[in-house]
């Protein structure tokens, strides 16, 4: 049984999801990474913690503290970066679980070498949802890392998906066995723990979504939301699919602050 070389997630605060998301393990993993995006020393010691569990099943825990937050897209990238040689890396939600099986499920796909990403569910439209997925090492070669200009969260995943739309790998998109987001199976219902606990947070990522959907139209054009982007990033025929850059002046307009 060839052991799960990396699942990575990143936590802004509740450490008792990522409790649970370990607990939940029943593969084999090499390692296990926790970002730790908190910035304010609020979930150190409990964190550090979860780090001293004996897992029957995974090698070694790692948590990395962030002195500030670096976003999402920031810490999948160093999910990423930091195990370099991985096949593979399975990213993860801090407030998922998975059912017994599932992990299983997940890498059985990968038996076949054309499939370059594996999502535990659909998502909207039917295009793989990124609150749980896998990622191959080819996929990142082809495709790049994520644009850490959607700091600090949303829309890193829609366009990640739009290098798909002209472009197209092999991809499964959603498993047959279920996992929790929250306290249930549905992310609209019980996921966005991030969100649900602190309302000053949650209205600073709303209106931060709003300057996001603003830059994915200025990368993938007006028409992204069909999922009809632009061939080429800013429509730029001498850039490349993957290309991301990072516009820091944008970035500070973002800060939550933290």
């Amino acid at each position: 049984m060839n052991k799960i070389p990396v699942i990575g997630t990143a936590v802004v605060n509740g450490a008792h999801w990522v409790h649970r998301l370990i607990s939940s393990v029943d593969y084999p993993v090499e390692n296990f990474v926790i970002f730790n995006n908190n910035g304010k020393g609020e979930l150190t010691e409990e964190l550090d913690n979860l780090a001293k569990m004996k897992h029957p099943l995974i090698d070694r825990i790692t948590v990395c503290h962030m002195p500030s937050n670096i976003g999402v897209s920031g810490a999948w990238n160093l999910i990423i970066k930091s195990f370099m040689n991985a096949p593979y890396w399975i990213i993860s939600n801090h407030d998922v679980a998975f059912t017994v099986g599932f992990l299983e499920e997940m890498i059985s796909h990968i038996e076949d070498s054309e499939v370059g990403m594996v999502h535990g569910k659909s998502g909207d439209f039917g295009i793989g949802g990124y609150d749980l997925f896998l990622i191959r090492d080819w996929v990142v070669q082809e495709y790049g890392l994520f644009d850490e200009n959607f700091y600090p969260a949303y829309c890193e995943d829609a366009d990640h998906i739009m290098r798909f739309i002209h472009k197209p790998i092999k991809a499964v998109k959603g498993l047959s066995r279920p996992y929790y987001h929250g306290y249930g199976t549905d992310y609209y219902e019980t996921g966005s723990q991030t969100k649900k606990n602190d309302p000053i947070l949650s209205q600073k990522l709303d209106e931060i979504n709003t300057k996001n959907f603003e830059y994915m139209t200025k990368k993938w054009g007006p028409q992204w939301r069909t999922c009809w982007p632009y061939i080429l990033p800013f429509d730029d025929g001498n850039s490349e699919l993957g290309r991301t850059t990072y516009d820091l002046s944008y970035v500070r307009e973002k800060h939550l602050g933290f």
